[in-house]
């Protein structure tokens, strides 16, 4: 689903004229009205679950004697779960353990690592000079701006529908309600709901796939 049918499909569900909202005849909305619910609930749903359209693999050189490094700048903080050193993964910590274990031992060899705000950590006792680390974590949400632009749940081409594109504009279409210019919050929330059970069902099955060592 591209941003446009996106905008088109809620459009309908208001019973509205897009080409109204183009030609700016609409006295209640406005197409920038459109465009940002249908980027609200593009957001909600891209944090609603860790999505495999929404992660991504960065590759970086370790620096002997270097223990944190700079979060890639797409990725959402504390985001990382996967890291991995010349393809040996690495036990994730939480920060205050991992600074307790790298402050509590002198030569510990542990293979772990951790991550706090726009940083990452590796334990410098085990890597050395052009090691090659690989991190896997969730990428900030991509603006939809452009009419060609495509929905999170399609990302290779249009015809790739999933039910979590029409979850987006069914949040769009609740937010829309419970909008001051509607004014109907009881059947915006439910609408909502709906969305998020549809949501709820994707993320289910994906995370079956994942233990089943299914691709999604």
């Amino acid at each position: 689903m591209t941003f446009l049918e996106a905008q088109q499909d809620l459009c309908r569900k208001l019973n509205i004229s897009h080409q109204d909202l183009i030609n700016n005849v609409n006295d209640l909305f406005t197409l920038d009205d459109i465009k940002e619910w249908i980027n609200f609930g593009t957001r909600r749903a891209w944090d609603y679950a860790r999505w495999i359209c929404s992660e991504e693999a960065v590759h970086t050189q370790a620096i002997t004697g270097q223990d944190y490094y700079d979060y890639p700048n797409n990725f959402i903080s504390d985001s990382i779960f996967i890291l991995q050193v010349n393809h040996i993964a690495y036990d994730k910590k939480r920060f205050e353990d991992y600074q307790k274990y790298i402050a509590e031992t002198n030569d510990g060899q542990d293979k772990i690592y951790s991550d706090y705000n726009r940083y990452f950590f590796v334990n410098p006792r085990t890597i050395k000079d052009g090691d090659k680390i690989t991190i896997w974590g969730k990428k900030r949400i991509p603006k939809l701006v452009n009419s060609s632009d495509l929905l999170p749940f399609s990302p290779d081409t249009h015809n790739e529908e999933n039910s979590g594109n029409e979850a987006i504009v069914r949040i769009a279409y609740g937010i829309a309600l419970t909008s001051d210019k509607k004014k109907e919050p009881a059947r915006g929330n439910q609408e909502e709901q709906i969305a998020y059970q549809m949501l709820e069902i994707i993320a289910r099955r994906r995370s079956e796939e994942r233990r089943v060592g299914k691709e999604c």
